[in-house]
C-alpha cells in the first residue's frame, strides 16, 4: 500500500517536539511491514531546494520549500507570533501536499500542520486517496485569521460554523476533523477524554458529532525506537546494563551525579524529570515538590525548557538544595539518556497527557515512572501498589504537589524494599516498540481502502 504522511517535523531532519520521533518511528515500522511510505514536511530553515531523501528501504522523505515565506515555523509557539506568515506557510504547504496525494492509497496527516489536506482533497472531488488524521495534542489547533480560507484556495462559503470558521477565525485542525475518513489519537484514554468539554479544547462538539455518525476517534498508542533506546549498547552511558545486569545502572548513576556536581550517594534515590517546562506537564508541581523530596532523602534532577517563569521557579527551588537538586534546562539527547540511565524514578505529574513517550524511554533505561493517571500514562503504566508483582509504575490521581510527593515516597519505599530489584528488572524487560502500533495503523488503512470509512470508536 502506498502511504503519504504529512507532518511539520520528521526526525532526524526537523525536530521541534516528540511528533518528529513518532512520525519517523511509525513510518519506518510501516516500511518494514512492506508498505511504500513517503513523508512530506516543510523545508527546515536553511533549505532552499525541494528534494527527496531515502531514509530506509521503502521509506522516503520529501522536503517542500514554500516560497517567499520566512523559515520560522512556530509550530509549538503562540500562534499570534508571526501568524500571518505561518498561515501562509501552512496553507501553501497543505495545498502542495494535497497536490502530491495523487497515486497514493492513504494520506495520513499529523496534527494541525497537515490537517487541512483531507479537507482540500474532499473539496477537490473525484477520485481521492483515503485520509487519516492523527491528533497528537488537541491543544494545538492552527487557528489563523479569516483570510486563511483564501490562502487555502477556497471560496468565502467555507468560512462558516459548519466548515472552517472557529470563533471568528479559521481552525485548521477543525478542517481535518470534518473531512478525514478516520481520526486517531495517541492513546485510548485520551481518545475518550477529548470528547468531554473539560478536555475537548472547544472541539469536543465536533468530535462528538463524528462519534454520533459512527466515525469515532480511535486511540492507538505510540511506541519508541528500541534500537535507539538500548542501555546495553548506548555509547553515551558510563556502563552498559540490562535486566540481568543492574550493576551497570549503579555505575551510570554515580557517574551522572559526579558529572552534574551533586553528592554521589547510592542510598539516595535519584528522581528525574525530563520534558517541556509547561503547565500541562505539571512543571509547577515539580518545582513545589523539590524541597519536600530532598527532605525525604531523594536527589532531584529536572531537565527541559519551556515557560520562563516556570524555569526560574525550578532553578530557584533546586538552588536551595545544591547538593541534592539541580535544574539543567535544555539538554542534548546523550545527556538526556544519561539522566534516565542514572535515575531510579521518573516523575510525570501531567495535567493531561495524550500519550507520552518519556515514560517508555525511562522504563527502557530502568527508571520507574511515578505519574498522574491521565491519558496515555493511564494506558501505558500499571500501578504496582494496585497490582503487586505486575506493576510497572506508581500512579496518583490529584494534580497536586502533595499527591506527587506521596507517590514518590511510596515508590522510594518500594525500591528500597525486598521487591525493588524485581520491579526494576520488570520494567527493563518491557519492549514498547512500533511494531504493534504500525500493525494497527496498517489494519486501519486496509479497512479504509475497502469500505471508505473507519468503523472504529474510542
Amino acid at each position: 500500500m502506498k502511504v503519504l504522511h504529512v507532518a511539520a517535523e520528521l526526525a532526524p531532519l526537523v525536530r521541534f517536539g516528540g511528533i518528529a520521533d513518532g512520525v519517523a518511528g511509525l513510518a519506518r515500522a510501516l516500511a518494514r511491514l512492506g508498505h511504500d511510505v513517503t513523508v512530506v514536511i516543510p523545508a527546515p530553515p536553511g533549505v532552499a531546494l525541494e528534494h527527496e531523501l531515502s531514509l530506509a528501504p521503502g521509506l522516503r522523505a520529501r522536503v517542500v520549500v514554500i516560497p517567499d515565506v520566512p523559515a520560522h515555523l512556530g509550530v509549538y509557539g503562540r500562534e499570534g507570533d508571526g501568524e500571518h506568515e505561518n498561515a501562509r506557510r501552512f496553507a501553501l504547504f497543505a495545498r502542495a501536499a494535497a497536490a502530491m496525494a495523487a497515486g497514493f492509497d492513504v494520506v495520513h496527516v499529523h496534527d494541525w500542520p497537515g490537517a487541512a489536506v483531507p479537507y482540500l482533497l474532499r473539496e477537490a472531488g473525484a477520485s481521492r486517496p483515503r485520509s487519516v488524521l492523527t491528533i497528537h495534542n488537541l491543544a494545538f489547533q492552527g487557528v489563523f485569521p479569516p483570510e486563511t480560507v483564501e490562502l487555502l484556495g477556497l471560496g468565502p462559503s467555507h468560512f462558516r460554523p459548519g466548515a472552517l470558521e472557529f470563533h471568528g477565525r479559521v481552525n485548521l485542525l477543525k478542517a481535518g476533523l470534518l473531512a478525514a475518513d478516520a481520526v486517531t489519537t495517541v492513546s485510548p484514554t485520551y481518545a475518550r477524554e477529548i470528547l468531554d468539554p473539560a478536555c475537548g479544547e472547544l472541539l469536543d462538539g465536533v468530535l462528538r458529532a463524528r462519534a454520533g455518525q459512527g466515525r469515532g476517534v480511535l486511540g492507538i498508542l505510540n511506541g519508541i525506537d528500541l534500537d535507539a533506546w538500548d542501555p546495553a549498547r548506548d555509547p553515551a552511558l558510563a556502563a552498559p546494563f540490562g535486566p540481568d545486569d543492574l550493576e551497570g545502572k549503579r555505575v551510570c548513576k554515580r557517574a551522572f551525579l559526579a558529572e552534574e556536581g551533586l553528592d554521589v550517594d547510592d542510598a539516595r534515590p535519584l528522581v528525574a524529570s525530563l520534558g517541556r517546562i509547561v503547565p500541562q506537564k505539571g512543571a509547577d508541581l515539580i518545582a513545589a515538590s523539590i524541597a519536600p523530596l530532598c527532605r525525604a532523602g531523594a536527589t532531584v534532577v529536572v531537565a527541559g525548557a519551556g515557560d520562563a517563569p516556570l524555569e526560574r521557579a525550578l532553578a530557584a527551588a533546586a538552588a536551595a538544595h545544591p547538593a541534592h537538586a539541580c535544574y539543567l534546562g535544555r539538554v542534548s539527547d546523550p545527556r538526556a539518556r544519561r539522566l534516565l540511565a542514572a535515575a531510579d524514578l521518573l516523575i510525570m505529574p501531567s495535567r493531561f497527557e495524550p500519550c507520552g513517550v518519556v515514560q517508555l524511554e525511562a522504563q527502557r533505561y530502568g527508571a520507574v515512572p511515578v505519574a498522574r493517571r491521565t491519558g496515555g500514562l493511564a494506558d501505558t503504566l500499571v500501578d504496582e501498589t494496585a497490582h503487586p508483582g505486575r506493576g510497572t509504575a506508581f500512579l496518583f490521581d490529584a494534580p497536586a504537589a502533595d499527591a506527587l510527593v506521596l507517590a514518590v515516597r511510596r515508590a522510594m519505599a518500594h525500591l528500597g524494599g525486598p521487591d525493588g530489584a524485581s520491579l526494576r528488572r520488570r520494567v527493563l524487560r518491557l519492549s514498547p516498540g512500533w511494531e504493534r502500533p504500525a500493525g494497527l495503523y496498517a489494519h486501519l488503512y486496509g479497512r479504509l481502502s475497502v469500505s471508505g470509512t473507519a468503523p472504529c470508536t474510542a
